[in-house]
């Protein structure tokens, strides 16, 4: 009997002791391997965020890079579209260039009526202009041509053209119009 009762406890002892390891494997897995990969993923997790903002980052230096070329591209151009407005104290002679491309195209009469000063923010300010002309159809032509490339920049709104006769030689028009003001 004691062979049985010997190989009863080899038994138990080999069944406790596999039972101890495995308590112990687990023991070790959610002592020390859980808590490992759960650190492995917030690593991951911060790995794929910083990998986004360094993507943003280089989006926005690129797009930095493009900005500053298009303004080394475009910074010539400014002192020509600064000639193009007119200054407050340039107006008369504004006026007076109106008057000169009238006379030059052979208008019979030009009367122009400038409305009240707009303010577009701090640099910039425009007039309405009504320009009413009576003339015949050629020389209405070329005054409008001549408007179109006009030195100074003028924005044509509204062209309203009336015949007073039968035939073309006598025409009355009323351009209603902007001309830009740089303050």
């Amino acid at each position: 009997m004691e062979n049985t009762s010997t190989r009863l406890s080899y038994q138990s002892k080999i069944a406790l002791s596999g039972l101890i390891f495995a308590l112990t494997a687990i023991g070790l897995i959610y002592l020390f391997i859980l808590p490992g990969v759960k650190n492995v993923e917030a690593i991951k997790n911060q790995t794929e965020n910083q990998a986004r903002e360094a993507e943003k980052s280089y989006q926005q230096g690129k797009n930095l890079k493009s900005l500053a070329e298009n303004i080394k591209a475009v910074e010539p151009q400014t002192e020509k579209i600064q000639q193009i407005f007119t200054s407050k104290s340039d107006l008369p002679f504004f006026v007076k260039s109106l008057e000169t491309t009238a006379d030059k195209n052979n208008i019979s009469e030009y009367k122009p009526v400038p409305g009240d000063e707009i303010t577009l923010g701090q640099s910039y300010s425009k007039i309405p202009l009504l320009l009413y002309v009576s003339s015949d159809f050629p020389s209405l032509i070329g005054f409008i041509s001549d408007l179109e490339h006009f030195d100074k920049y003028i924005n044509i709104n509204n062209l309203q053209i009336s015949v007073t006769g039968k035939q073309l030689k006598n025409l009355t028009v009323q351009i209603s119009a902007a001309a830009y003001l740089k303050n």
